[in-house]
């Protein structure tokens, strides 16, 4: 460190940093988009602190905020204390884990940093007692599970100039974490009971004599199709996502058993041109039984392993 930055320095070593008391009161959330990955918020902040020079409502700002807008703005002092407040309504980034759509739990983000000075000279306590969620809040399909309110300190690899840090700084950084849960039943049933009706007419086949060639394989053909259709759709309302989720498991596990049912087909067939009708029936007979009750156990054991996470 050179004799210049030490001298400018040497003010601050034995100077303690202000706290600042942080809280939130969210009046609303909405417009949960997933495939724009964000979601909307109305909300108070609110700070306590002594040294009115501070200003610290002037200085906060919101990293993952999309679209800002301060509605109303609120100042005054009370008991030595200023209390500043601000009404925002804001776009939030929100990169969802879709591992386990649709029994997904999501956490929802609203940061608060400062912007002005580092964690030497101010620090973040949260407000515990008054951050609160508007009990009014109705969110379509969701269930806000609980919340809290964390602060902390966000370190960058960089001083953005500031002669009086050598290699980092360092802020006041709070969030606001919120748990929702999705409201399952309904929408699993809309979104994959064509997968699933597209399975039971293949399944159906066994129920045919093989030597119907038409409708056994044309069932088998046509429910394949129906349940890759059935996947477009619902990657359609999905942002596009590298991980394996339960979506994918789910219309994977399906093409794997219509595969397999006009795979058994073509050997059912084969044993009744061998002059085997007998064989055959029995093929069929075990053949649907091992199908249904893999596929259901494989689809309940999945969806298990989503909605336990």
């Amino acid at each position: 460190m050179s004799l210049f930055s030490l001298f400018l320095l040497l003010p601050c070593l034995n100077a303690q940093p202000d706290t600042v008391l942080i809280g939130l009161y969210v009046n609303d959330i909405y417009d949960i988009n997933l495939s724009q990955k964000c979601f909307s918020a109305q909300f108070w902040v609110w700070l306590n602190y002594r040294d009115s020079s501070l200003r610290a409502e002037e200085t906060l700002e919101f990293p993952n905020a999309k679209e800002l807008e301060e509605q109303l703005i609120y100042s005054e002092e009370k008991g030595g204390i200023r209390w500043a407040s601000k009404r925002l309504t804001a776009v939030f980034k929100k990169d969802w884990d879709l591992r386990c759509f649709p029994f997904d739990v999501q956490k929802m983000v609203i940061e608060i940093e400062e912007s002005d000075r580092d964690t030497s000279q101010l620090v973040y306590a949260p407000d515990i007692k008054n951050t609160k969620i508007d009990p009014r809040i109705g969110l379509s399909n969701w269930e806000i599970e609980r919340f809290e309110l964390v602060t902390s300190t966000r370190r960058y690899d960089t001083t953005y100039g500031d002669p009086t840090l050598t290699e980092s700084s360092a802020y006041a950084h709070a969030e606001l974490i919120l748990y929702v849960r999705r409201r399952t039943l309904g929408l699993f049933f809309s979104l994959f009971t064509g997968m699933y009706v597209s399975f039971f007419i293949s399944w159906l086949v066994f129920f045919i004599d093989p030597v119907e060639v038409d409708p056994r394989f044309g069932l088998s053909v046509g429910g394949l199709f129906a349940a890759v259709g059935n996947k477009y759709i619902v990657d359609s309302i999905l942002p596009q996502s590298t991980t394996f989720t339960l979506v994918d498991k789910l219309h994977v596990l399906t093409y794997f058993f219509l595969l397999l049912c006009i795979v058994l087909s073509v050997a059912s067939l084969r044993l009744w041109k061998s002059g085997m009708p007998e064989a055959s029936a029995r093929f069929d007979q075990r053949s649907w039984k091992v199908i249904l009750i893999g596929y259901i156990l494989a689809n309940t054991w999945l969806i298990w392993l989503a909605a336990s996470e």
